[in-house]
């Protein structure tokens, strides 16, 4: 399967690459998602596949279309197969709604992406630049710092993977941290980590010790990240108030108020299944996916 996708992207550039490439000038902001999302390719040979994969899906959506229809028409109902003015719309229609969608969803993905990466920084960056403090408070000195940061993949997740850049740009290409770290503010998808880097940058460059300022955003790091959890925890007290007093207190006063309106004549057995057996689930399950939400965030 990824050899055929392989094949599938050599034939995709081939065949639209050179249209992409000398209108590369127009699609900059999708070079840089593409960057910080870290999906190793151009954008001509992204947009190249985002095309051929579009066609593709098009042209699938149509050969189903005449398929079932011709299984339906001719198998199941046993009629002549007919090819109209509404089938003719209604391929068209399908085949420009495939084509935007998966170009669409094509451009739109390294976005995503970044955006996913972000949250993923936002997250360890607190507890990465707790480490990064701790080492500093020893005396290690700050490239050391970040070729450490960068071999802990498995503990700060993204952010040991924007410091690998930094080690490689110093290690490979010969840049020294101040100007690798410059490069990273320009390619990490991460507000917070862009002012962290930035104030390391600035500090060094106005002859500061980038160790007391590493101990010392550490600190407000850490008491931000304190005040988030705080705010947290509030709202899933208003969460558990909101479940119990709509979630629970009141299906149960529904119910109780229905089986004796049902006892006595005045309503049906069918809207108090429907509010057992449908409502309260659908209610909790929904919740639950609520829930769910805020704490990915």
């Amino acid at each position: 399967m990824s050899n055929e996708t392989i094949n599938l992207d050599r034939i995709a550039f081939r065949l639209f690459g050179n249209y992409f490439a000398v209108r590369r000038a127009k699609f900059e902001s999708l070079r840089e998602e593409l960057i910080k999302a870290k999906l190793y390719v151009t954008v001509e040979e992204w947009l190249a596949k985002a095309l051929l994969y579009s066609i593709i899906a098009a042209v699938c959506v149509a050969i189903v279309y005449l398929v079932l229809k011709f299984i339906i028409v001719e198998i199941l109902l046993n009629q002549e197969f007919l090819f109209g003015t509404m089938d003719a719309a209604l391929i068209i229609m399908g085949v420009s709604i495939s084509f935007i969608a998966t170009y669409f969803g094509f451009y739109t993905y390294p976005k995503i992406k970044s955006w996913e990466r972000r949250g993923k920084i936002d997250h360890a960056l607190p507890y990465a630049i707790g480490y990064i403090s701790s080492m500093a408070s020893i005396g290690v000195i700050p490239y050391e710092i970040f070729k450490k940061l960068s071999e802990a993949e498995e503990t700060y997740g993204e952010v040991s993977v924007e410091m690998k850049q930094v080690v490689r740009d110093v290690r490979l290409l010969g840049y020294d941290l101040l100007t690798a770290l410059n490069n990273l503010v320009t390619l990490t998808p991460s507000t917070k980590m862009k002012a962290f880097l930035q104030g390391a940058i600035t500090t060094a460059l106005s002859g500061g010790e980038m160790g007391s300022y590493f101990i010392k955003i550490s600190k407000e790091y850490m008491k931000d990240r304190r005040q988030e959890y705080e705010s947290f925890i509030e709202t899933l007290g208003l969460y558990a108030e909101f479940y119990v007093v709509g979630l629970v207190v009141a299906p149960l006063l529904l119910v109780l108020v229905l089986s004796i309106m049902c006892f006595l004549g005045g309503a049906s057995m069918e809207l108090l299944a429907a509010i057992v057996y449908i409502l309260i689930p659908l209610s909790t399950a929904g919740f639950i996916v609520l829930l769910g939400l805020v704490s990915m965030e």
